[in-house]
């Protein structure tokens, strides 16, 4: 699959959120002319060593024999995560700083999907003087909830970085346990505030049984987050959006608590729901059970205002019907009060979301095909699961005619976090991000 190219012209209203970095702080001029140094790497080998030994003698082939100061890794449940990290820090050294997490039946990069029999792993690495790399790892059994949580990685991260809280970061990766997420986002916000986007997704398995794992450094954690910080003063882009259509279905949550919407309007909410959908549960609406396959195409979503009034669109997905109240469960808190609308799509407009989530994300940091850098893709699982199987390979070659030859590393998550303006970072399903920097 490597080096094949496909021109599209697909044009598509998406719902989308986009913000462009600024105000990074200005490195020393001696160290302005050095370039960034970036390779990435793959494998579906087997063997967990053979597969690790291959990826990494890829990337360090592109990065042409310079070690990496920080490594990404994305790899699936069939490897197991201890012996991946060990590999890893065999072959790199205990220097390397290791971020990320599983994926869910593959992972991406600029030579296409790849899934392997028992595995399949990605590695992206990056040096430069004008990047400092600052990993995190946190388990929720360390602290007390998952707001602290969040608060002790943020701080975690920012040390290892060399900096202090005073001096935020351009951007924060996130892979963490799908949970609680907008309570770990709350515990970053408390600490750095909420105009640094926090962009990432939930780690995953293959079946939604809490077989995934997330890397930070030399450890792997279940219920844990890993964070990266990142300071530059390179150009920066990036995108968060749910790639849907807004239907004219809308109503209030007046009954909820955690994740599940007991009423929408007063009434049950999953008979609101169905009403919505044209009945399309009716069978499930009588006896309970999993709706996740059924509503990836008919996702709910949160509406929240931003500071100057503007409306944001956070995609939400319903996992279940519960009786007797028929209510609603879905992958995202949603308060008592919040507004709901009804969404809808189909395979080629989520496909298509791999074309446009790093096009706008390129755009939006105003960064060309030969300035970029490298890009970190991530892409909902549900999404990619409902896409026709033999269209999947498609995924990652809409992502590079928009990067080109750019090296990127991409990975199927369970939730995705994101950045909406005047609002803060917040947490969302069957979406999509992509960070992107330049190289100079």
């Amino acid at each position: 699959m490597r080096n094949m190219r496909r021109k599209t012209g697909i044009e598509i209203l998406m719902i989308s959120v986009l913000i462009l970095a600024g105000g990074q702080p200005l490195w020393a001029s001696s160290a302005l002319s050095q370039p960034v140094r970036v390779g990435y790497g793959w494998s579906v080998e087997n063997d967990v060593g053979e597969a690790v030994a291959e990826a990494v003698s890829m990337m360090n082939e592109m990065m042409t024999g310079t070690p990496p100061d920080w490594v990404t890794l994305f790899s699936t449940i069939g490897y197991d995560g201890e012996e991946v990290l060990e590999e890893m820090t065999n072959l790199l050294g205990d220097e390397v700083k290791i971020y990320g997490g599983t994926s869910c039946l593959g992972v991406m990069t600029n030579d296409g999907l790849h899934i392997g029999e028992v595995g399949s792993l990605a590695i992206l690495g990056v040096t430069s003087p004008r990047i400092q790399f600052g990993v995190s790892g946190v388990s929720i059994e360390e602290v007390v909830s998952a707001r602290e949580q969040g608060k002790k990685a943020i701080l975690e991260a920012i040390s290892d970085a060399g900096r202090t809280a005073e001096d935020p970061p351009q951007i924060i990766l996130i892979t963490g346990n799908p949970s609680e997420e907008e309570e770990v986002l709350k515990g970053i916000e408390e600490i750095i505030g909420k105009d640094v986007p926090v962009i990432g997704g939930s780690s995953a398995d293959n079946e939604i049984i809490g077989e995934w794992k997330q890397y930070a450094n030399d450890r792997v954690y279940s219920t844990g987050v890993a964070l990266t910080v990142i300071y530059t003063d390179l150009k920066l882009g990036w995108s968060y959006e749910m790639g849907y259509l807004r239907t004219a279905n809308q109503g209030v949550a007046t009954k909820s608590e955690g994740r599940t919407i007991y009423e929408i309007d007063s009434r049950p909410a999953a008979v609101v729901y169905n009403e919505w959908i044209e009945g399309k549960l009716d069978d499930v609406l009588e006896t309970g059970g999993d709706v996740l396959s059924r509503t990836t195409v008919y996702p709910l979503a949160k509406i929240v205002h931003g500071e100057t009034g503007e409306n944001y669109y956070i995609s939400i997905h319903p996992l279940s019907i519960e009786l007797p109240e028929k209510s609603l469960t879905v992958f995202a808190d949603v308060l008592e009060g919040t507004e709901l609308s009804l969404f809808y799509g189909n395979w080629e407009l989520l496909l298509n979301r791999a074309y446009t989530t790093p096009m706008q994300a390129r755009a939006r940091g105003n960064i060309s095909v030969e300035e970029a850098g490298f890009a970190i893709f991530t892409f909902c699982a549900g999404t990619m699961l409902a896409i026709p199987e033999g269209e999947r390979p498609k995924i990652p070659l809409l992502v590079k005619n928009i990067m080109g030859e750019t090296p990127f590393i991409g990975t199927f998550t369970f939730g995705e976090q994101g950045f909406l303006p005047g609002v803060g970072n917040v947490h969302g399903n069957l979406a999509s991000s992509m960070v992107v920097l330049a190289e100079e």
